[in-house]
């Protein structure tokens, strides 16, 4: 049976989705190692006898003489020869169901799993065609497949672009599960229960369900257009004689409903499956978090999972139910698991970048045309594709450079990338998200990348000598510019103490933690920012350090801390509420990299004592720390009055502006070090001494002035 293998030169399981358990190809979607069946027989295949050309996926029509039975009662009144003729045929569908079937696209042997040849042969869409086959939604399925058989998982959450046709992939697997499964409840959400019944139940799975062949139609109670629910019980007989549904054989006993958008919508019950569709959208008082968490139990049994979830979105603005959909996308990353091998939200997650989902952009075999072709290429529409979807999305973006809210919007819509999709409204953010997209968007196409991570060690290992930058891919610094050689580890002393040597040029500021990481790697991370002040020789007004970190010890961050500071000869701004990387900088002997409250927020200190830092809870400091922000948005971020881009490369730092809060700052690490690094790098404005002549008179020969 399908399900998780140990195979030699792979970290994590492989999940096989054969369900004849037999072992292919091996291939990686959304950082899952998923195994396909073995390549049958090539006479097994269908389009084996057709040239290569030839060879695409083309929905089969059933017999002629089978598409006349309505029924499974009207079956089994036909005579023996006719069902001896036509029963190799239906069981060979159910094979195809079953264990899924291969197909020769343009010379490839091509493995599509049950559900989608159940989408592609059987679901027709919005009661009116039927899909084509495209790549794309392929590895969605396969990646669904492998969310089903693996044991660790509840489900599938798909972040998608618009009109990806995510919801009729999953209206025709609720269909494939429903009308296949004994004893079960098909359970479906949406963004609002009327959309969840209209445009979901009645249009999709009603719809498609309407249109299966009789031999797919298990026994039905009710009426054949419900509003309510599907229900594959055994009828009454009053019913059963005026629908003519089939009263032989043996019920499935289960039911495809829906219900409205309440987190305990389905609580208490057990759901073979569960579809929500729109999760990004959900808004206020309801939580796809909350929904999520309370709707889960409803596939599990203990340990075991006996159902599983297909939740799928486009993401809505921060504040409009995408914040609570972004943490639970953050919460479902294979790459984080727990030791049971499970991620926080029990669900993997898959990002389908738009430019490999676009309407109007696939070749006849259903292969996206990404990049210009050389060649015009015919489209699946049996029209000419002479450019590729991403230089088509670019152009569109272009069009609406002068436009941020559209521009931001299109981007929102039809993302390269997850980060995209989580954009937030250039209405919703206390700073200017438009300049913010425009650099991160810049920063992505850059090659060679500015930014190269690494670590600092002392050289040799030992310390209070020299520092020393290490590039690693996985280090904890990431670095957009080093100080020349005769700039590093400058030191000055003074009065017996060591400063740094290049307070002139940049200074730091820091989010610092006192407490080492919990067991479960909660809490804060540790960030760290250094900033190139205004200067002729060196690249100036720019970040060229970025540091976002929890190491399991408090220390190691401190002495990294430490380390970059001496390293660029930098003083460096902390607050003074966390003061345990001041103690650590005192103990080391390097105090005087620290500095004190700057002179132009002195007036905020509520004592006049002398201290490191300044404070984090003073409503001063806070304005003052968030205008220094939007100010440096607003002159070195995005692209200037010149047509030039601004060298602010550290797309995490960039992205946590987006999202912060200024309500609520404490999970937004990188915001507060690099507003602490420009408030340290902001100069007190010296206040003009008046005259000693001014409101004064003197005289000249008895004659006087006034000035």
């Amino acid at each position: 049976m399908a399900g998780l293998k140990d195979i030699e030169g792979y970290g994590e399981k492989v999940i096989n989705i054969c369900p004849k358990d037999t072992a292919g190809e091996i291939i990686e979607i959304a950082d899952l190692f998923i195994q396909l069946p073995a390549v049958p027989p090539k006479n097994e295949i269908l389009y084996h006898d057709l040239p290569k050309e030839e060879q695409r996926w083309i929905r089969q029509d059933m017999p002629t003489e089978l598409s006349r039975i309505g029924s499974m009662d009207e079956w089994y009144d036909m005579p023996k020869e006719f069902k001896a003729k036509y029963e190799s045929y239906i069981r060979s569908e159910f094979e195809r169901r079953n264990n899924g079937m291969w197909f020769f696209n343009n010379g490839e042997p091509t493995y599509l799993t049950g559900a989608h040849y159940m989408m592609l042969q059987w679901s027709k869409i919005d009661a009116s065609f039927y899909g084509y086959y495209l790549q794309f939604q392929r590895d969605i399925n396969y990646h669904m497949e492998a969310c089903f058989v693996d044991p660790r998982c509840a489900g599938q959450l798909y972040t998608k672009c618009r009109r990806s046709g995510y919801t009729n992939v999953a209206a025709s697997k609720v269909d494939d599960v429903g009308t296949s499964t004994y004893d079960v409840t098909v359970g479906i959400m949406s963004k609002t229960g009327k959309d969840a019944q209209e445009n979901i139940f009645m249009k999709k799975v009603v719809g498609m369900y309407r249109h299966y062949p009789f031999f797919f139609k298990p026994i039905q109670d009710g009426t054949t257009n419900p509003r309510q629910e599907l229900a594959f019980r055994e009828p009454s007989k009053r019913i059963t004689k005026n629908n003519k549904t089939s009263s032989k054989g043996q019920a499935l006993n289960t039911i495809i409903n829906w219900r409205n958008t309440t987190s305990n919508a389905y609580d208490g019950e057990k759901l073979k499956l569960l579809f929500i569709d729109e999760g990004g959208k959900f808004e206020r008082p309801e939580d796809i978090l909350e929904v999520w968490r309370i709707q889960r139990t409803c596939l599990m049994v203990g340990r075991k999972f006996v159902g599983k979830a297909i939740i799928g979105s486009t993401v809505n603005p921060l504040d409009k139910g995408g914040r609570n959909y972004r943490d639970l996308w953050d919460m479902s990353n294979p790459n984080d698991r727990n030791s049971n091998g499970r991620t926080k939200s029990m669900l993997y997650r898959i990002f389908v970048p738009a430019y490999e989902a676009l309407e109007g952009f696939f070749d006849r075999y259903g292969n996206p045309v990404v990049e210009n072709p050389d060649e015009p290429v015919m489209g699946i529409d049996d029209e000419l594709i002479e450019i590729g979807a991403k230089t088509y999305l670019k152009n569109e973006r272009k069009g609406l450079s002068g436009d941020s809210n559209e521009l931001n919007e299109t981007i929102r819509q039809f993302p390269f990338t997850a980060e995209e999709a989580f954009r937030d409204s250039t209405k919703s953010s206390l700073f200017n998200i438009a300049k913010i997209y425009e650099q991160i968007e810049y920063n992505q196409d850059l090659y060679p990348k500015p930014v190269v991570q690494g670590n600092f060690v002392w050289e040799n290992g030992k310390q209070d000598t020299q520092v020393v930058f290490r590039p690693d891919a996985n280090g904890r610094f990431r670095v957009a510019w080093l100080p020349p050689v005769e700039l590093r580890n400058k030191v000055v002393i003074e009065r017996g103490k060591k400063s740094p040597g290049n307070d002139w040029l940049g200074v730091g500021g820091v989010d610092s933690y006192d407490l080492d990481a919990t067991v479960d790697g909660r809490g804060s991370k540790g960030a760290y920012h250094l900033y190139n002040k205004f200067n002729m020789a060196h690249p100036s007004n720019m970040f060229v350090l970025e540091y976002a970190s929890r190491p399991p010890l408090a220390r190691i961050f401190y002495e990294d801390v430490l380390m970059a500071a001496v390293y660029y000869g930098y003083k460096i701004l902390i607050e003074n509420n966390k003061y345990g990387i001041a103690r650590y900088f005192e103990t080391r002997g390097y105090d005087e990299y620290l500095m004190d409250r700057p002179d132009h927020l002195k007036s905020t200190a509520r004592v006049t004592v002398k201290t490191k830092g300044i404070p984090s809870n003073s409503q001063d400091v806070i304005q003052a720390h968030a205008q220094a922000i939007e100010s440096f948005i607003h002159d070195h971020v995005g692209m200037n009055d010149n047509g030039d881009y601004m060298p602010m490369y550290f797309n995490r730092t960039l992205e946590d502006w987006i999202n912060f809060r200024i309500d609520n700052r404490t999970q937004y690490d990188l915001t507060i070090s690099s507003g602490l690094a420009l408030l340290a790098a902001q100069r007190t404005k010296k206040k003009k001494e008046k005259s000693k002549f001014d409101n004064k008179t003197f005289f000249r020969k008895g004659k006087s002035i006034q000035r």
